[in-house]
């Protein structure tokens, strides 16, 4: 299941099930096997009720849950870096105005994606202060909702997909970028995919061949724009302009949206385990070894990579 509405540069994992299933042995489709919420708290809720297996949530939100002793590990990327952005409006156009009792700032609940990466991002240019430390916080806990907000005059500063920004501030007084993930916040990972750890162990082939379905669709999607297009097309509820999608498929060129070898890397993880500390998510240590199902996402990797037929 997925924590939130697919966006266009999340299309990996669902392009994957719906493409690429058959080339690894796997009868699923997106519609039979692929349920979305709207809020990585329902996400975390169905994993551990037992109605799905694999959950595509928040980083941070993963994390949480192994502070609660649920031994819950990452063995698939969703997407690493991100196009999230903090935007402003109104005349809120720095960091600094959010911690201003008149700048209403949308965010989701802890644990959310937006929350940690806006304090990646305060973190990242240099702002001491945190999502804590802000008077004025509205909890919406999706990004389309926060970008609705956000262009009807109701926030003046969040954190959206750039593509959502794109969208919105034709109709916004006075919208600013403060701050982009990709530029502030080097290492950050997003959102990844995670399953309980005993079903891991029992279903390791299994899980290794579901993951080789996103890994094989990002290194499609990313050599080609037009398959990217038309993936946005079929699986984006209110898919981004083209010129908007262009500029995405440049920075998926750029940063490390879509990583060929898994990501998860052991540096990356302590960077979100850090982050996440800041953030109060995590208040004991945590070992990066023990987050990720390395001998799984190996697997998936080898055979992402091998011919398909």
């Amino acid at each position: 299941m997925l924590g939130s509405q697919p966006q266009a540069s999340q299309v990996p994992l669902v392009y994957g099930v719906g493409h690429n299933a058959g080339d690894f042995g796997l009868d699923i489709g997106v519609d039979q096997n692929v349920t979305v919420f709207d809020t990585h708290t329902d996400a975390v809720k169905t994993l551990l009720d037992g109605d799905a297996q694999i959950m595509a949530t928040s980083f941070s939100a993963i994390l949480d849950l192994r502070e609660q002793g649920e031994d819950v590990k990452m063995f698939c990327p969703y997407v690493s870096m991100d196009d999230f952005v903090l935007a402003g409006a109104n005349g809120v156009n720095t960091a600094g105005q959010l911690f201003e009792p008149s700048t209403r700032v949308g965010i989701d609940s802890p644990g959310g994606a937006g929350a940690i990466v806006l304090n990646a991002l305060l973190s990242g240019i240099g702002e001491p202060r945190d999502v804590h430390e802000i008077p004025n916080r509205q909890i919406i806990e999706s990004s389309s909702a926060r970008t609705e907000a956000w262009a009807t005059g109701q926030l003046d500063a969040t954190v959206i997909h750039d593509t959502q920004y794109d969208g919105a501030q034709q109709t916004v007084n006075g919208p600013v970028l403060i701050a982009t993930l990709y530029e502030n916040a080097p290492g950050f990972i997003k959102v990844a995919q995670a399953a309980k750890a005993d079903w891991l162990d029992e279903n390791r082939e299994l899980a290794a061949r579901y993951c080789a379905t996103t890994l094989r669709a990002m290194t499609a999607l990313k050599s080609d724009f037009a398959l990217f297009q038309a993936s946005v097309d079929e699986y984006v509820k209110d898919p981004p302009s083209e010129e908007s999608l262009r500029e995405l498929f440049d920075l998926i060129q750029r940063y490390p949206f879509w990583t060929a070898d898994g990501g998860l890397s052991d540096d990356s993880v302590e960077f979100m385990i850090g982050i996440a500390t800041e953030s109060d998510v995590l208040t004991q240590p945590m070992n990066a070894a023990d987050v990720v199902d390395r001998e799984t996402l190996r697997r998936a990797v080898e055979l992402a990579n091998t011919p398909a037929g």
